[in-house]
This record gives structure tokens, sequence and C-alpha cells, in this order.
């Protein structure tokens, strides 16, 4: 089934300095529509939302399996700031 909803995936675990950020972008991305997830379905993502130690690859042999894969797939990948400055500046 394919659908025209945005949807924004969520990868690794926020440390304690992250956890408000994407707190924030999840608020934001529903606030707009946006629906959140943390399971990849390829074709379906607009956006990843990344820890920062997932992004410094200092993650899980899925998680960088994952990684791989939203490259590939070429799916937008950043973090949680760069998503709230960039992806939604339009909504601040």
């Amino acid at each position: 089934m394919q659908t025209s909803q945005r949807r924004l995936l969520f990868v690794g675990h926020p440390d304690a300095s992250e956890i408000s950020q994407w707190a924030a972008v999840r608020e934001m991305a529903v606030q707009q529509g946006w629906q959140t997830t943390r399971k990849y379905s390829p074709g379906n993502i607009t956006c990843a939302v990344v820890s920062e130690n997932v992004l410094d690859g200092v993650c899980s042999p899925t998680e960088a399996t994952l990684m791989h894969q939203l490259h590939a797939d070429e799916v937008r990948c950043a973090s949680a700031t760069d998503t709230a400055n960039n992806l939604f500046a339009s909504a601040t």
C-alpha cells in the first residue's frame, strides 16, 4: 500500500543531551501532520532522525545495516538538531 503521508523514521537511541531535541522534533512532526515511526519501511520514509552515536558509527550491526539501506534508498538522515533547523524551519 503506497501512501502520500510523510513519515519520519527515528534511528538509534538518543543520549541524555539529545532526548529533548528528539521530543521537540517528534512534536513538530506530529503538529505538521507527519507520521513518526521506529520501523523502516522501504519507499515510505521521507527523512530519518538519527542519534549522534549512530551518525558517528558507534552503533549496533543492525543500526549500521539500516543506515546503509537508508543511504542506498537516498533517504535523508540527520541529527535531531539538523532536522529541526532544516526540515521544519518554516514552522518556527
